[in-house]
């Protein structure tokens, strides 16, 4: 199936929305950016790979000026995956390349982009379902929809203020500390290019990315006081902000009971955020894409009878278990609960943790 739009009809957020529910495979092309073009490459509902022209130049350029990597070597890592491959891991290592700093530029370059484009709203887009990267210049990016639209939308909400506080190229930006691996890779790159002070507007010509992704990330390392603009503002910390931002974090560290703890405590604080009801929709969407992948939709668990441990299990828990029945797979236990699929899932999860559950 193939689908063709533009933005004006059916905005980014929505086309990501039905592409992360419907958990689709394919390539979404964007024609946006004055003729630019990008493509996303997905895996049921999950951004596998990224391409777009000079892709590879600017990702070995950056990591060459960071001192992160060697661009030639970056740049003979890319050239050696043969079309098709989805471990990519041995071509960069053989090269003395990091992939996680590579995948995490390419990250950064994806946000930047769809929150530009989100602010932009111009522009026009392809749908296919055919998942052919012959003859692109792709990189990998792990990732899934919902994440990237909970990050890029937080962005545009958030911008305001990031232009109130560096409004123009002209302001210089100064580290004030000395990069560390335990930063994020974007925070450990303007650090090291910021050592001896660097114009705002050509530390951005530099990197390759737009002004709003640059602005973003020193913005960041302003609040936190690792870097000083001459001229700019005291930056006055968010408290929604840096906890959607701690929240954002312990998903991607897979800690997803911490991150519900915060969502519950952003939903009751105020409810009608947009950033926080879309990081409510991604804490449930990633926490059941995790919980699927140890307990496939289609696998077909067994109860092993042990009073002892089931005298444990809450009153709704036992309603889950006493559905397990050795020939329901997961997807029919779901449907047939009365819980929420969350909910559910985590209960088959727990009594596997307890051994009263096992798989086929």
């Amino acid at each position: 199936m193939a689908l063709h739009g533009d933005f004006s009809s059916f905005p980014l957020p929505e086309l990501l929305q039905w592409l992360d529910s419907s958990r689709k495979t394919g390539t979404l092309q964007l024609l946006t950016w004055e003729g630019g073009e990008r493509k996303l490459f997905l895996l049921s509902g999950q951004v596998l790979a990224i391409s777009n022209e000079g892709l590879w130049g600017r990702v070995a350029r950056v990591l060459s000026l960071a001192k992160l990597a060697d661009g030639a070597a970056v740049l003979a890592a890319f050239s050696s995956i043969p079309p098709g491959t989805e471990d990519v891991e041995p071509f960069f290592r053989k090269h003395n390349v990091e992939l996680k700093v590579v995948r995490d530029l390419v990250r950064e370059e994806m946000l930047g982009s769809m929150a530009d484009q989100t602010r932009g709203g111009h522009g026009a887009f392809h749908w296919t379902e055919d998942l052919d990267r012959t003859g692109e210049e792709w990189a990998p990016c792990e990732m899934s929809l919902r994440e990237l639209l909970f990050e890029s939308l937080r962005w545009v909400d958030e911008q305001t203020d990031v232009d109130r506080v560096l409004p123009g190229d002209a302001l210089t930006v100064r580290s004030r500390v000395q990069p560390s691996p335990r930063q994020p890779l974007m925070h450990r790159i303007l650090l090291t290019m910021c050592a001896g002070g660097q114009n705002l507007g050509r530390l951005r010509l530099s990197l390759g990315l737009s002004r709003s992704s640059t602005t973003r990330r020193v913005f960041e390392l302003l609040r936190a006081k690792q870097v000083e603009v001459e001229g700019a503002p005291e930056v006055v910390v968010d408290p929604v902000t840096d906890m959607l931002e701690k929240g954002a974090v312990l998903i991607r560290e897979g800690q997803y009971d911490a991150a519900e703890l915060v969502c519950a405590s952003l939903l009751t604080s105020d409810p009608t955020d947009r950033r926080v009801r879309e990081f409510a929709r991604m804490v449930q969407s990633e926490h059941v894409a995790s919980l699927y992948g140890k307990m496939p939709p289609l696998s077909v668990p067994v109860l092993r009878p042990d009073p002892e441990q089931q005298t444990l299990l809450k009153q709704e828990e036992r309603q889950v278990a006493g559905l397990v029945n050795g020939s329901w797979d997961v997807s029919t236990l779901v449907l047939a609960s009365p819980a929420r699929e969350l909910e559910t899932l985590k209960t088959l999860a727990k009594l596997m943790r307890m051994g009263l559950l096992q798989f086929r």
